[in-house]
């Protein structure tokens, strides 16, 4: 008889290795230093490259919805299908389908998030193991999805733990300034006090976000204080030159939003004028992703490489574990 998933769900603590393994959270303690960028964008363009993905928010801003165009649609719950699922036990299921060709959404809203806070708080006040809800919540529809990808609040200590404990793989996006990148520590204390209920979630790697392309130095200083707060436990992305990601400065991003468009979306035509091919064809194809060229071609060239570079390193280190 096949596993029952939602038993597993309640009974394996190694649920994150098995069923969840392809649950990618995008979180910093801080706001405003591009997890929702770095994952919308993320999510859109492996979607577009082929893979199935869902596209999960937490983030009580609701940005993605600005950056996917359905924030102010019928469609957009603003997390009330959340708040069923973890205060009443509701089976979980994507809320808007196809957002994009491949792509679902369960999205969220500020009212429902604090409501879902106070859901957790009462919960651990009452000694209640809350940390595994949502890894249990997402088990019976993992198997759908290629990808499983979380975007995060800052200072809602409650739902991180929630979320890092349906988390396999951590992505941290982190702007230059000391005190963005000083967050790291509280996100590493953070995973620290997770570890008991999932004990393999990760940190796959750091995103350098917001940087001006010319800033050689202030790059330089970025990675090396990095290097300083995480040493060995983790590392930069790079490419596949072994050249450092930075996603750029730029005023396309807030362009982008603002038209309820992707990075990528904008840049898609000056791409096929170019050479015929979308930027994601290339991960389609499980070739080297070029920069796209176009007013907005650097940034989305950034997202592209981004995008090319976290799943080359899952690819990884599965088939090391696989090995």
């Amino acid at each position: 008889m096949a596993p029952n998933l939602a038993e597993m769900a309640v009974t394996s603590p190694r649920l994150t290795q098995d069923v969840l393994s392809r649950v990618i959270t995008f979180a910093n303690g801080k706001g405003g230093v591009g997890k929702t960028s770095c994952s919308a964008n993320f999510a859109a363009l492996s979607a577009a490259a082929g893979w199935k993905v869902l596209f999960v928010d937490f983030d009580a801003q609701g940005d993605a919805g600005d950056d996917m165009g359905y924030k102010n649609s019928e469609a957009n719950d603003r997390g009330a299908h959340m708040l069923q699922v973890l205060d009443a036990n509701k089976p979980l299921q994507p809320v808007i389908r196809e957002v994009r060709p491949n792509l679902d959404v369960i999205p969220m809203g500020r009212e429902m998030l604090k409501t879902i806070e106070d859901v957790l708080a009462g919960k651990r006040r009452r000694g209640t193991e809350f940390r595994l809800m949502l890894a249990e919540a997402l088990a019976p529809i993992a198997r759908d999805y290629d990808l499983i990808v979380i975007d995060t609040p800052p200072d809602r200590p409650d739902v991180l733990q929630l979320v890092f404990g349906a988390t396999r793989w951590l992505v941290i996006p982190t702007k230059a300034d000391r005190s963005s990148i000083g967050n790291l520590r509280d996100l590493a204390e953070e995973l620290k006090e997770v570890r008991p209920a999932n004990p393999d979630v990760e940190i796959l790697g750091v995103v350098p976000y917001d940087f001006d392309t010319n800033a050689g130095r202030i790059k330089r200083n970025a990675i090396e204080d990095i290097q300083a707060v995480l040493g060995d436990a983790a590392d930069v992305f790079q490419d596949s030159e072994g050249e450092v990601i930075f996603v750029r400065h730029s005023n396309a991003a807030v362009d982008a939003r603002n038209a309820g468009k992707l990075v990528h979306e904008l840049a898609e035509m000056a791409q096929e004028e170019e050479s015929g091919e979308p930027g994601w064809q290339a991960l389609r194809e499980g070739k080297k992703g070029d920069r796209i060229p176009g007013s907005v071609g650097g940034l989305a060239g950034d997202h592209l490489l981004l995008t090319n570079a976290i799943l080359t390193r899952i690819d990884r280190f599965e088939a090391a574990a696989s090995a």
